[in-house]
């Protein structure tokens, strides 16, 4: 299921030009495509904006902890899990910053949908450690 929610369109153009001048590192990269995917999975956005989305929730997240993204491969797993839950949590902060009327009902709405990724990115995780 796929939550339809009201975002800003002016705010989804400007990150999707954000993005699309930005050179990533290939550990970016990777991360970026499978945090959007997830989202985009639970949430209707344009995945260039999701992307830029999560690449300014990882950048926010490297200056917070002053680390870098390469920093995580190397975590025991829950110090993984613990970052991830912060990265996605940053992301709904930057995507409820976009959204438009009615707010509050998409807010709770985006709440459950990155809930949703976050437990599907878990998944994901549990299969790589195979």
């Amino acid at each position: 299921m796929t939550y339809a929610l009201n975002f800003n369109k002016e705010e989804i153009s400007s990150r999707q030009i954000d993005y699309a001048r930005v050179n990533f590192k290939p550990e970016q990269q990777k991360l970026i495509k499978i945090i959007s995917n997830l989202v985009c999975e639970q949430i209707k956005i344009p995945e260039l904006a999701m992307r830029c989305v999560t690449w300014y929730a990882l950048s926010d997240w490297q200056k917070i902890k002053d680390k870098q993204i390469g920093e995580i491969a190397n975590m025991e797993i829950s110090e993984k899990l613990t970052t991830f839950k912060e990265i996605f949590n940053i992301g709904k902060v930057r995507l409820k910053e976009m959204l438009s009327y009615p707010k509050e009902q998409s807010e709770l709405l985006l709440d459950i949908a990155i809930e949703r990724a976050f437990k599907y990115y878990l998944q994901h995780l549990h299969k790589m450690q195979r």
